[in-house]
């Protein structure tokens, strides 16, 4: 069997918590609500922003999501939690990278789509193309240790349902293996009834395969330069991710320090794994610098807590690792135009 290299995929990068589109939770609400659930109270016990609407850009945190879909496991009861979602999932679930997807010339594109760009659904795997004479298979890497089982079954389910969708509705996978636990026989039918191929569970691998000869077969819907067109904007997207974080992984590493009163270029470059200079070069190129995030955040936290009656000055001060409340307040009039107090005045006054 030969192997096509997934140079193109966007592993997790170094330090960066690995994360889901918000759309995905928003799908979790649906299906939740669907059962006769309270979503709300759900995402608030899981850590999860409630809302309904979509914001492309908004991610969610792994973890955070795993912990999502255990709860909702149990309010539902509903081991198969991750297939019932594939009902409320769109191409627009997924931004660029559902447009892109439905717009190739033949699945072999759709393929190639996907291992290019998944990074925007989630960078929590990757998607790997191995072909034999007979089968195409799909193998998707985990990134991440325990990665829900209703992540893998929520997009196992979605691959099969655009390729239906795109292909014709009597598409069946040749067979499916899931790293997962075997389910109770009445669910693991369930998944027979939709998959409609030989399933195995407790696998050694996460993989579908296809039948070969279909992969290259033209789409109906094929429109290359809807697809190119979509692709453009889903690099752009990808190019706005990678900015958001890196700028994100540093004000994170900022707001830890604060306290400590030390939090030089240099020290929050070494919690990066980076050189000051390399790590200067990378925010160069997305037209910001250290000092400006550093500024940036602590105006904005600064903001927060004197809103905040319960926070002193002088623990304000600390809490922004400045060394006396004098350049604190210099540095706050110098951001707001006010001093603290006038500024706390006037949000608790009007």
């Amino acid at each position: 069997m030969t192997s096509i290299s997934a140079i193109q995929n966007l592993p997790v990068q170094q330090n960066q918590e690995p994360s889901a589109m918000h759309s995905w939770a928003v799908i979790i609400a649906h299906t939740l609500e669907h059962a006769g659930v309270d979503s709300q109270a759900l995402f608030h016990e899981a850590g999860v922003e409630y809302k309904q609407a979509v914001n492309p850009y908004m991610r969610v945190p792994t973890a955070k999501m795993n912990k999502l879909f255990q709860l909702s496991v149990q309010a539902t009861k509903n081991p198969g939690f991750g297939l019932s979602m594939v009902e409320f999932i769109h191409p627009t679930t997924f931004h660029a990278l559902g447009y892109s997807l439905f717009a190739s010339s033949t699945l072999e594109d759709f393929f190639e789509r996907l291992v290019r760009f998944f990074r925007i659904a989630s960078d929590n795997c990757l998607h790997h193309i191995e072909e034999s004479q007979t089968e195409y298979k799909l193998r998707i890497e985990l990134l991440v240790p325990n990665l829900s089982h209703e992540t893998q079954d929520g997009w196992t389910a979605t691959l099969v349902k655009f390729i239906r969708a795109i292909y014709r509705p009597g598409f069946n996978p040749v067979r499916i293996k899931l790293p997962r636990p075997e389910l109770p026989l009445a669910v693991r039918e369930k998944y027979q009834r939709y998959f409609r191929c030989p399933i195995e569970f407790d696998a050694d691998e996460w993989a579908v395969y296809y039948d070969r000869d279909e992969v290259n077969v033209p789409l109906p819907g094929g429109n290359s330069e809807l697809a190119l067109a979509n692709d453009k904007v889903a690099m752009d997207y990808l190019a706005q991710l990678e900015k958001s974080d890196l700028v994100t992984s540093v004000r994170s590493h900022i707001i830890q320090q604060l306290p400590s009163g030390n939090c030089s270029k240099e020290l929050v470059a070494a919690n990066l794994h980076m050189s000051p200079r390399n790590l200067q070069r990378k925010l160069d190129l997305q037209n910001t610098n250290y000092q400006d995030i550093l500024d940036q955040t602590r105006k904005e936290l600064a903001k927060k807590y004197i809103e905040s009656e319960h926070t002193s000055i002088s623990e304000i001060t600390y809490l922004l690792g400045f060394s006396d409340t004098s350049n604190f307040s210099r540095a706050f009039k110098r951001w707001l135009g006010c001093s603290p107090s006038q500024y706390r005045s006037r949000s608790i006054h009007g």
